[in-house]
C-alpha cells in the first residue's frame, strides 16, 4: 500500500550559518596581548612596544577615531616615513571598522592631493617627515575633517594627546569579515595610481599562505625593508607577523644601505627580510662583516635573479632564499620559488631559477592567448590568476575593475610562459615589449644576457625611437664597485 501525505518540514528553511567572533588583525593583537603581554611586537629606531602596549594604544586610537566622528567604512589615510605608528594606525583602523589608506611617503603634493580626494579620506595621520606637506594639503578642498599629527608637529590634533584622552578597553564596531580592510595604491608604473581594495578576509587568507610558504611564526623577527604603504609591507609582512605573534622591526628605508641592513640584522637578531634584487646585489657587493646567523628566510620579488648571482647568494648566506611573484592586486603574492627550488643551482634543473616558481596555496595561474584560452606549455601569453585573496575591485573605478577582472580571473598585464611542471617564467609587461621592425622583443631577454657579462651589477633595457626599426634597445648598466664596463664590451 502506498500512502501519500503533505509533510511540513523545517529542513526546507536553511538554518543560519553559525558565526564566531569577527576576525581582523586587531583580534590577533588582543589575543596575543592576553596570552603573551610582555612579548615585543614592534621595534623602530626610537622605541618598542609589547603586545599589551600595542593592544592598549590601538584600542585608544580606535576610540579616538570614533570620537572624531568617523564611522564604519570611512577611510583613514597615513602620511609618514616608516615607523611603528604605521602598524598602530593599521590595527586601530581595523578595530574601529575603518578602511586603512597608507600613502607612499615619496608622493609630491599633487599626487598626494589626488589620492586624498580619490579615497575620500576623512582623517589623516601625519608624521613629522610630512608635516609641512600636510599643512599645505590642509588648505586644499578635500573630504578630510581631521588632521592628526605625530610628534607634536603641525597645527592639527596631537596624536599622543588623543590617545591619552580616549577611552581604554576594546571597541566593538560591526566589522564583517567581508568589510573593507584597506585601499593600497599601486606605484603608478602603468599610469595614474590605482586604489586596490581588500577585505579583512582576503588579507587574512593571504597571510596564512605567507605564514606557510615563508615560515612565519611566533619567533619571527621581520625586518621591514619596503615602504609601509606597499602590499609587500601591509599584506606580506605586517599582517602575517601580527597573526603569528612575531616581531616587526621598522626603520628608515630611504636609500637602502648594505651596512645598515647587516648591522640591524646583527643587533635585532633578525630572522626574516623581504628585499628586491637590487638590494641583494648591494649586499653581495659589500664586504661588511657581521653575524648574520639569525637569518633563516629572505624573500625577494620584482624579478628573477640570474643563476650565477643565486650561486653567490647561496655560497655567502646559505639556503635561505625564496622568490615571490605578485603585484598589489594579488594582495602580496601568487607564485613562489621555494628554498628547495633554489638548490637547483649547479644541477640540470638550474633553469627553474629563471622562473618565479609555481602557484602558491589557494591560487590558480594560467597563461592565455588574446581570447583568454590557455596556451600550450612554453608558449608566451598573458598571465591570469584567481584565488580567494586576489583583489576583485578597484576603489571607485568600475570600468577598470571590469577590464582587469574578466570571467573571474585577474588579468595581470604580464607576459609569461609556463613549463610542464607549472613553473611560471615572466617574459615582460605587455606594454613593455619592444617592437623592433615589427617583431616583439622582451627587454628582459636582453637583460638576462647582459647579466652574464663580467662586471655587470645591474642591467635595464629600454626602447628608444629609431627611424629605420621603429625602436631599438638601449641598455643602462651599473658595474660592480671598482669595475668599469665599456660600450665595446656590451656591443
Amino acid at each position: 500500500m502506498v500512502v501519500s501525505a503533505d509533510i511540513s518540514c523545517s529542513c526546507r528553511t536553511k538554518p543560519p550559518t553559525p558565526r564566531g567572533p569577527r576576525m581582523h588583525y586587531g583580534t590577533f593583537v588582543t589575543r596575543h596581548a592576553t596570552r603573551f603581554p610582555a612579548r615585543v611586537a614592534l621595534v623602530d629606531d626610537d622605541h618598542s612596544l609589547t603586545y599589551a602596549e600595542l593592544d592598549d594604544r590601538t584600542n585608544r586610537l580606535a576610540h579616538a577615531f570614533h570620537d572624531l566622528g568617523l564611522a564604519s567604512g570611512d577611510r583613514v589615510a597615513l602620511m609618514t616615513d616608516n615607523r611603528l605608528e604605521c602598524v598602530e594606525v593599521m590595527v586601530a583602523a581595523s578595530k574601529a571598522g575603518l578602511v586603512f589608506v597608507p600613502l607612499d611617503f615619496r608622493l609630491d603634493d599633487a599626487a598626494a592631493l589626488h589620492l586624498l580626494r580619490h579615497s575620500q579620506a576623512k582623517a589623516v595621520v601625519v608624521g613629522a617627515s610630512h608635516a609641512d606637506q600636510a599643512e599645505g594639503l590642509g588648505r586644499e578642498e578635500t573630504a578630510v575633517e581631521s588632521w592628526v599629527f605625530l610628534d607634536g608637529t603641525g597645527s592639527g590634533l596631537d596624536y599622543e594627546k588623543l590617545l591619552a584622552r580616549a577611552a581604554p578597553g576594546p571597541l566593538e564596531p560591526s566589522v564583517d569579515d567581508d568589510a573593507g580592510f584597506c585601499i593600497l595604491y599601486t606605484s603608478g608604473t602603468t599610469g595614474v595610481p590605482k586604489g586596490v581594495f581588500f577585505t579583512h578576509q582576503q588579507t587574512m587568507d593571504n597571510a596564512m599562505a605567507v605564514m606557510k610558504d615563508f615560515e612565519v611564526g611566533a619567533d619571527t623577527r621581520y625586518l621591514v625593508s619596503y615602504p609601509h604603504n606597499s602590499a609587500g609591507s601591509v599584506n606580506h609582512v605586517f599582517g602575517p607577523v601580527l597573526m603569528a605573534g612575531g616581531r616587526l622591526v621598522l626603520g628608515d628605508v630611504r636609500g637602502f644601505e648594505a651596512e645598515r641592513f647587516f648591522a640591524t640584522v646583527e643587533r635585532e637578531r633578525i630572522t626574516h627580510a623581504q628585499l628586491v634584487p637590487t638590494m641583494l646585489f648591494r649586499l653581495l657587493a659589500s664586504d661588511a662583516d657581521h653575524d648574520l646567523s639569525s637569518l633563516t628566510t629572505v624573500g625577494y620579488a620584482s624579478a628573477p635573479i640570474p643563476a650565477p648571482r643565486v650561486k653567490e647568494m647561496l655560497e655567502r648566506f646559505g639556503p635561505i632564499f625564496l622568490q615571490a611573484y605578485g603585484m598589489t592586486e594579488t594582495c602580496s603574492f601568487a607564485t613562489v620559488l621555494t628554498k628547495a627550488d633554489h638548490e637547483a643551482v649547479g644541477t640540470d634543473r638550474e633553469g627553474v631559477l629563471a622562473s618565479c616558481g609555481r602557484a602558491t596555496y589557494g591560487v590558480e595561474v594560467l597563461v592565455v592567448d588574446e581570447d583568454d584560452r590557455p596556451v600550450p606549455p612554453g608558449t608566451p601569453g598573458e598571465v591570469i590568476m584567481r584565488g580567494r585573496w586576489l583583489s576583485r575591485s578597484y576603489w571607485d573605478d568600475p570600468e577598470l575593475t571590469a577590464e582587469t577582472n574578466r570571467g573571474g580571473w585577474l588579468h595581470s598585464g604580464d607576459v609569461g610562459r609556463m613549463d610542464e611542471e607549472g613553473y611560471l617564467y615572466l617574459v615582460d609587461r605587455k606594454k613593455d615589449l619592444l617592437i623592433i621592425g615589427g617583431a616583439n622583443i622582451a627587454s628582459k631577454e636582453i637583460e638576462d644576457v647582459l647579466y652574464e657579462l663580467p662586471g655587470v651589477l645591474e642591467a635595464a633595457v629600454i626602447g628608444v625611437p629609431d627611424e629605420e626599426w621603429g625602436e631599438r634597445p638601449h641598455a643602462v648598466l651599473t658595474p660592480h664597485p671598482g669595475q668599469e664596463i665599456t660600450p665595446a664590451e656590451v656591443e
